[in-house]
């Protein structure tokens, strides 16, 4: 049966590379598509009524009018924030080719021609990408709804307009990523249905807009990122079909569009994420992104009258539980890659790790209590993306008493732990995208933990992808993560940015709760090839009565090896050493106390790392690296124990 899906993959996989995408390239060199078509669009969010009195009211209840004037004044002045970068002035004319922190310029060739991955003094493709995205259309938007100023309207339509001048049909880096053009087209269309009742959108507007959407759905459909191992790229595109077929669907090809989206989008729910609803490329961050994905994807299916099946939006379900397990307010555990990746963004100055927006969504789609106590609060994306309705069904649900409680994921490879004060997020799977590594770093039987929801332990996090494919490698490694490594190897060898050679990990797992402790262990077989192997095992046992954790490293061999434990902290973290074998960890007014077992055969060093919270952002954090001489079979475990030291008032 693997077979077979194997071959017809790869029939599929010849078929949408060399010849769908040939045949395009050939009509696209010679002219062949129409560019003056006369369109009509299907403004499926209209009943959000995005110009009530209500809904003004209530944009003005959940983000004041100070704050949104103030962000949409930035884009008015092209002063922009992207990956990682302060607020910065792009000039009077926007240039859409530049990296703007490198200086590099993208040539307007054929986007055949154009090498993603390929970085020049540090330029990364991805800082032009996000700023073609369009999220700046939604902070003009809500200045726009507010005070019903055409002098947003006009800037809209003067970004859009300029955009679609300086970036020909298939020309330039802005249409070298299906991924892109369908992100794009999403924002596009949903400022569409606020812009269109301005002043400035002109007939000539209409059209010229229209038929670029129209562009960016051929584009995408020629140039599905299809592939063995499919991610959010080919879902994403599958969301661009979706959108634009929807607002297309009087027209024969929007209908094919919008039907060919929700047929296989429907497929890959069940391809790409597992049953207890974690998305199988293994990062917390990219767990936002799919579940946006899919659930932008489902409103757009919804509103013309279809629905995905049941089996379909029950995962997705599954998925905003996954998210909800893991948030600690604003905060997220930063497990796998981050590329602050989103679809569609409503707040300039978000923070990358706000998730709790999209839990008031999946709250009001799945009429959740626990989500919308997770959620906390109502947020912009909720209002306009269901109208004042979703606000209102939003403050009808009720906000809960939520106990401590432990949640495994089995399928996924993640545990979530919390006690009272405690939070610990523990990775026991597999690397990634079922032994491809994609967005999954080499994180097997790391864990981050937090106290009083305040990380103290945590994983470095990402940085960048390709502008420094060293630093890119460094941060995947095993020595990124708070895991141990076996004689200087990683758990799985690079065989480029973003694939491994081999997940030789077999990970096994078990749970035990008993009374007031939780005993998680994990074990992985990633070291059976080095000369001596060595199994790793670790367990992690939570008391919560003595409010104390109790970690246990075992290395499972005959041969001698160095063992390497590594844990990282935070940034805001202050470590001190108050003996020999005590470390004090503080955080403010929160302190932990680390204790190291007493023993003969290691060493321990407190160094300078490298942390990244979010994309394109680097800081100075301390980590703790724990050296053992495992001498044939002794020693066979370290033992670390964490308990709260005191609290300063």
């Amino acid at each position: 049966m693997k077979e077979l899906s194997m071959f017809f993959d790869t029939i599929k996989i010849i078929y949408i590379y060399f010849v769908r995408r040939f045949f395009f390239v050939q009509k696209v060199k010679i002219n062949l598509f129409r560019k003056n078509l006369n369109l009509n669009a299907n403004y499926f969010l209209d009943s959000n009524n995005f110009f009530d009195e209500a809904f003004k009211s209530q944009l003005l209840n959940i983000q004041s009018e100070n704050q949104i004037l103030e962000e949409a004044e930035l884009i008015i002045r092209n002063k922009f924030q992207t990956l990682g970068s302060d607020v910065v002035y792009l000039g009077e004319k926007i240039n859409w080719h530049q990296d703007f922190k490198s200086g590099r310029i993208w040539l307007k060739e054929f986007y055949t021609k154009i090498n993603s991955k390929h970085s020049i003094n540090k330029s990364d493709i991805k800082v032009p990408w996000e700023l073609s995205r369009f999220h700046q259309g939604q902070f003009l938007a809500k200045a726009f709804v507010i005070t019903g100023d055409e002098k947003y309207a006009k800037k809209f339509f003067d970004l859009i307009n300029d955009w679609i001048e300086e970036n020909p049909f298939c020309y330039g880096v802005n249409w070298n990523c299906a991924m892109e053009v369908a992100i794009r087209a999403v924002n596009w269309i949903f400022a569409l249905h606020i812009f269109k009742h301005s002043k400035h959108f002109t007939t000539n507007v209409e059209k010229k807009i229209y038929n670029s959407l129209y562009l960016h759905g051929l584009f995408i459909r020629n140039n599905l990122e299809y592939g063995r191992r499919r991610g959010n790229h080919y879902l994403s595109d599958l969301m661009g079909l979706i959108w634009i077929g929807a607002f297309f669907n009087e027209h024969w090809f929007g209908k094919r569009w919008f039907k060919f989206g929700v047929r296989q989008l429907e497929k890959e729910m069940f391809s790409q994420v597992y049953s207890d609803g974690v998305d199988y490329e293994k990062s917390t961050f990219y767990q936002r992104l799919v579940t946006e994905i899919f659930t932008l994807s489902t409103i757009a299916v919804e509103r013309n009258h279809t629905n995905f099946s049941e089996g379909f939006k029950e995962r997705l379900h599954k998925m905003f539980k996954f998210i909800a397990s893991y948030v600690l307010n604003d905060e997220v555990p930063n497990v796998g890659d981050c590329d602050d990746g989103r679809v569609i963004k409503f707040n300039f100055f978000e923070k990358v790790s706000e998730m709790r927006n999209l839990l008031s969504i999946g709250s009001v789609i799945f009429n959740d209590n626990e989500l919308r106590t997770k959620a906390e609060k109502v947020f912009v994306d909720l209002l306009f993306l269901f109208g004042k309705n979703g606000v209102e069904k939003f403050s009808e649900l009720q906000t809960i008493q939520l106990k401590p409680q432990n949640q495994i994921f089995n399928e996924g490879g993640f545990a979530v732990l919390r006690t009272k004060n405690f939070f610990i997020f523990f990775d026991f799977g597999d690397i990634g995208m079922n032994g491809w590594g994609g967005h999954g770093h080499n994180d097997i039987l790391s864990f981050e933990l937090a106290y009083m929801n305040k990380r103290f332990i945590v994983d470095s996090g990402t940085y960048v992808y390709t502008p420094e494919p060293e630093l890119r490698q460094k941060f995947r490694s095993t020595y990124s993560h708070n895991t141990i490594v076996v004689d200087g190897k990683e758990q799985a060898e690079f065989l480029n940015l973003f694939r491994i050679k081999n997940d030789l990990s077999n990970t096994k797992f078990n749970f035990i709760q008993q009374n007031n402790e939780t005993l998680i262990e994990g074990e992985h077989y990633c070291y059976s090839s080095l000369k001596n192997p060595v199994i790793v095992k670790r367990k992690i046992l939570i008391n919560e009565t003595e409010e104390k954790i109790k970690i246990e490293d075992n290395f499972i061999g005959n041969g001698q090896n160095k063992i390497e434990i590594i844990y990282h902290f935070h940034p805001e973290v202050e470590v001190h050493k108050i003996t020999n074998s005590i470390l004090q960890l503080k955080r403010n007014d929160l302190i932990l106390k680390l204790e190291l077992t007493m023993t003969e055969h290691y060493i321990y060093k407190l160094e300078e790392s490298l942390y990244s919270e979010s994309y394109g952002k680097l800081e100075k954090n301390l980590r703790l690296r724990i050296v053992i001489e495992k001498r044939n079979k002794f020693p066979e475990a370290f033992i670390v124990l964490i308990k709260p030291e005191k609290h300063e008032v």
